[in-house]
């Protein structure tokens, strides 16, 4: 069959073979599109319909889709019998990697392997490679809905491609400099806040500090006039370390080095945890007699694993045990030994071979603990490079005949096969599993009143429920309202200013990198499903993405798995109300109503509550359209009965749009006369 290739990132276009086929009028050439988004499974006519004409479907539009896959079988020509019809829809066949699109998608995948094995420039070239597919924006041809959504998914795709090609390049210690690509990016996306971070450092990096610290001034503007925020912690944090740092610029190797020491800074009082911290006491007490353990601490970001760690460190000296403790980090992870040596404060031999490295790691454990019990505690494992990790298990073993206590911090990796098998292995060898649970409403109210230095009022104590319980989210909350002027001190106690906005956006930036470890997929669904509310169902996500239930299983289990998601009967709810609104949040507002107001007409034809069709269409555009009026009609007593306020908005607008004949004007007024008796 002849080969036939689609571009959809940019104009949309087709080819048969080496000749273009000539799409015809923008509805044919929108039809086509939609078929190429979706290829290899069947689109139903009233997808189609939806998508060309939205809520406002021609009596004839059933005919002008037959018409319109008519002239695309022409126009496609040897390549016609592509497109196939039958009694679930039509369907555009398509060979593997002959959708631009995917082919994008598949190469942003391969560039993690090598990323990820430490080799940069190999990823960088097959993001060089995916990037090139782009000759503007996606769609740029075709004016439809799905078009809308899906050039909106694309775009942020590329985006995240860019700027993950930029964060190799500098991580990376790559010779090219992205700093003309990086100027280019913050031109073209100015409240993209990661590109004006990312430009900063490549600045910094090459010794222009100055013009670094204009780029963090001027993204302040920029913020501060189209979105009326500061910038975030990453970029107030770089600006701080270059205003204050007395040395030439830091490379990354020196970076990832400085970072895996432990900084003497004063420590913060532990709150909550004193059943855990009692555990830890008793087998510091223990260790001290020369008897050994194996501690696993996990939870997700910011739940309080190194506080927690810190205050029994604290202890085992106070107690005259010997401590070494190592922090990993990301960029860590590309440095064999990295972790294990810092901590141990070893330098690495020329021309070691891993297995060597491993066994003169652990001859030094052995060397420490003949000298009396040792405390070895590596932060973060999740970020400890593959030798680090084979020498946590082999250590682990060795508990059996040295006096060593043996603890690691590590948040959930639900993909993560090593950490399992860690995981696991502490559990057969007796050892401890401590995973960190939120802390409760008074644990949370205590770290307001630390924060702000007052005993927190009624409308502060009303936020708690927001952090869901995690102690970082509790102070960046906290923090973030009085950097923007939000709380006051009335008779001695912090109240919230009746002015403020209750989700911060230092809080909003910290969660939302709480989720970085998360696959794409995962996140996309989930922001999908933070605009269906607290809680949805999986067949209503799936309808509202057009992914079936299965596809988004996977997605959907990997989220369970990091504690985002919970069970909630026969639906799913976000285990904390403040990641829903973070998730929503990076939803572009300008995208907000038409998503929903997509959403609402997914639902219905799902056979949701119509109380649900309601919220979605009350939170879409003002204007109404023809569907509106007609599922409003069908609905209205329903929809009277369970959400009145939201009938009455709805009604209202409808009867206002000049969009009701006389009969349908008729029965919404009377239904808003009866919610007004």
């Amino acid at each position: 069959m002849t080969q036939l290739r689609v571009n959809v990132l940019g104009p949309v276009r087709a080819w048969n073979g080496e000749a273009e086929i000539d799409l015809g009028p923008a509805r044919r050439r929108a039809l086509f599109a939609m078929l190429a988004a979706n290829a290899n499974r069947p689109v139903t006519r009233g997808e189609l319909i939806r998508a060309l004409w939205g809520g406002s479907a021609p009596g004839a539009a059933a005919g002008n889709v037959y018409t319109y896959v008519s002239g695309l079988r022409r126009s496609l020509g040897r390549a016609g019998g592509r497109l196939l019809s039958g009694r679930a829809g039509y369907t555009l066949r398509l060979d593997p990697g002959a959708l631009d699109a995917d082919r994008f998608v598949s190469l942003c995948e391969a560039a993690e392997a090598p990323a990820a094995a430490g080799r940069p420039g190999e990823a960088v070239a097959l993001l060089d490679e995916a990037l090139a597919l782009w000759h503007g924006d996606a769609y740029a041809n075709v004016a439809a809905l799905f078009a809308e959504l899906d050039r909106h998914r694309l775009a942020e795709l590329r985006i995240a491609a860019a700027e993950r090609r930029a964060r190799l390049i500098l991580d990376g210690g790559c010779d090219e400099s992205p700093i003309a690509d990086l100027t280019a990016l913050v031109r073209d996306h100015p409240l993209h806040e990661p590109f004006h971070e990312l430009l900063m450092r490549a600045l910094h990096r090459a010794g222009r500090g100055t013009e670094a610290l204009d780029v963090y001034h001027a993204a302040r503007r920029v913020l501060a006039d189209e979105l009326g925020v500061e910038p975030g912690t990453a970029m107030r944090e770089l600006q701080s370390g270059i205003l204050t740092e007395s040395g030439p610029p830091t490379t990354p190797a020196a970076a990832a080095a400085a970072v895996v020491a432990r900084p003497a800074v004063r420590r913060r009082r532990l709150v909550g945890r004193d059943g855990e911290l009692a555990l830890l006491r008793g087998l510091l007490g223990e260790a001290r007699e020369g008897r050994s353990a194996i501690v696993w601490i996990e939870g997700e970001p910011g739940i309080g694993k190194s506080a927690l760690l810190d205050a029994a460190l604290h202890e085992a000296r106070a107690l005259g045990l010997r401590v070494v403790h190592g922090v990993a980090e990301e960029l860590s992870s590309r440095i064999p030994l990295h972790v294990m040596r810092a901590a141990l404060g070893e330098e690495a031999a020329p021309h070691d071979d891993p297995d060597t490295a491993v066994d003169r790691v652990l001859a030094h454990v052995r060397q420490l603990t003949a000298a009396g019990p040792l405390v070895l505690a590596v932060e973060r494992l999740q970020w400890a490079d593959e030798a680090s990790l084979l020498t946590w298990e082999r250590l682990a073993a060795l508990t059996r005949w040295l006096p060593l206590l043996l603890v690691a911090t590590t948040r959930p990796e639900p993909s993560r096969r090593d950490l399992a098998r860690l995981r696991r292995g502490v559990a057969t060898r007796d050892g401890h599993l401590m995973r960190l649970a939120p802390l409760p409403r008074s644990d949370i109210e205590q770290i307001f009143g630390t924060a702000v230095g007052v005993p927190p009022g009624a409308t502060l104590r009303s936020l708690a429920p927001l952090t869901g319980g995690n102690p970082l989210y509790a102070r960046e909350l906290v923090s973030g309202l009085v950097a923007e002027d939000g709380v006051r001190v009335v008779d001695g106690f912090a109240e919230v200013d009746v002015r403020a906005d209750g989700m911060p956006r230092s809080l909003v930036d910290t969660v939302r990198a709480s989720l970085d470890h998360l696959s794409p997929g995962a996140r996309e669904a989930l922001r999908y499903a933070a605009l269906l509310g607290d809680e949805f169902a999986v067949a209503d996500l799936a309808a509202v993405t057009g992914r079936t239930p299965f596809d988004l299983m996977a997605d959907l289990e990997e989220a369970v798995a990091a504690t985002v998601l919970v069970g909630a009967g026969s639906e799913l709810a976000f285990r904390q109300p403040v990641l829903r609104r973070a998730l929503a949040g990076s939803i572009p507002a300008a995208l907000r109503p038409t998503l929903h107001r997509y959403a609402a007409q997914a639902l219905a034809d799902n056979g949701s509550a119509a109380v649900r069709v309601a919220e979605h269409l009350l939170a879409g555009p003002p204007e109404v359209d023809d569907w509106q009026v007609d599922w409003l009609v069908a609905h209205g007593d329903e929809v009277s009965r369970q959400a009145p306020e939201p009938a009455r908005e709805l009604f209202r607008r409808a009867l206002t749009s000049g969009r009701c004949p006389p009969e349908q004007r008729q029965t919404l007024a009377a239904l808003l006369d009866g919610l007004a008796g």
